[in-house]
């Protein structure tokens, strides 16, 4: 399984390296598309992608956890955007996903998201994001429902997320507050509140923009 791994390395490794965009950040915690099972523990995110603008796009992330220095996440997806005018909506498949425990347990996942988008105005936009998904090697299965909103004031961005999860029938609200540095680095700030539950979770990072 570790050689396995390294390979998958090696091949998202490669993938940074002829991506058309891609960043780097220090994060106090993780990043997961469903905010309440975002990690805790230090980790290092790597994401990569061809060209946002054009219609088809591949990506990848890759999550290392900093203390150990073993992957938390691996995701490949593909997304292609259907409807591209003022209202944009896109479609996406996570071809899969795995995530790796310290000991480099693997799961495997098969998602399928979408994503709207229309701007309210220059500073404000209005969103939605729908995930489902079912674990390969279990049984699994999650639904994602989400609305947000996004204002950017000069350097200033905050993305504000209410959410339903159908795992435990979860509901929260989520607050990603980001600031532009320079032209390449980019300080966050992210907060989750699950209210069905009460959990609590908070992170920080530094990100570099290639």
């Amino acid at each position: 399984m570790k050689q396995y791994l390294i390979a998958l390395f090696l091949f998202s490794s490669a993938m940074c390296a002829h991506a058309q965009t891609g960043s780097i950040e220090m994060s106090t915690g993780g990043f997961s598309f469903i905010p309440a099972f975002t990690s805790k523990e230090p980790n290092v995110i790597i994401n990569a992608s061809t060209n946002p603008k054009r219609r088809l796009t591949g990506a990848m992330m890759y999550m290392m956890r900093i203390q150990s220095m073993t992957p938390t996440t691996v995701v490949l997806f593909t997304r292609y955007r259907f409807i591209d005018k003022k209202f944009k909506a896109t479609v996406g498949i996570h071809m899969p996903a795995f995530q790796m425990t310290e000991q480099y347990k693997v799961t495997s996942f098969f998602g399928r998201e979408l994503t709207m988008n229309y701007p309210v105005s220059e500073k404000m936009s209005v969103g939605s994001f729908i995930l489902n998904g079912q674990a390969r090697n279990t049984d699994f299965k999650v639904t994602l429902i989400s609305g947000n909103t996004n204002y950017r004031h000069k350097k200033w961005s905050f993305l504000s997320q209410g959410y339903y999860l159908s795992v435990g029938e979860l509901t929260g609200v989520a607050e990603t507050i980001s600031y532009d540095i320079n032209k390449h680095f980019q300080a966050k700030a992210f907060g989750n509140y699950t209210i069905t539950d009460g959990q609590v979770i908070g992170t920080v990072g530094l990100k570099y923009n290639l």
